[in-house]
């Protein structure tokens, strides 16, 4: 995982397909050293699965300030709604709009439709 600080907000790129635990523990660390003074976006460009863990860390994350994802492929996106956890975190397309602080997801109007 690499952790850069750019134009005022703290970017942590998660570069495996899954977050492991060594990474969660360094995105803990950076959340109790840098919450309230810098927004903090983590790149989830290439993962393509999360797990509980990171789940009941947004949602810790969420009392004090919360956490931003971007890059977010499909099936991460899915899982987040589906687990309703995506209400803990704000979501942006790309590194960009995280920056800037524009654009962010907001409406978020997912149906899961039964097959016939």
């Amino acid at each position: 995982m690499d952790i850069r600080d750019v134009d005022g907000v703290c970017i942590a790129d998660i570069t495996g397909n899954v977050v492991s635990q060594s990474e969660l523990k360094e995105l803990k660390k950076l959340y109790k050293a840098k919450a309230g003074r810098k927004r903090i976006g983590i790149n989830l460009e290439s993962v393509s699965s999360i797990n509980y863990d990171l789940l009941l860390f947004l949602q810790e994350c969420a009392f004090k300030q919360k956490i931003s994802l971007f890059n977010v492929a499909v099936d991460v996106y899915m899982m987040l709604f589906i687990s309703n956890s995506d209400k803990y975190t704000n979501i942006y397309l790309d590194e960009n709009d995280f920056i800037d602080d524009k654009r962010s997801i907001v409406y978020r109007r997912l149906k899961l439709l039964k097959s016939a």
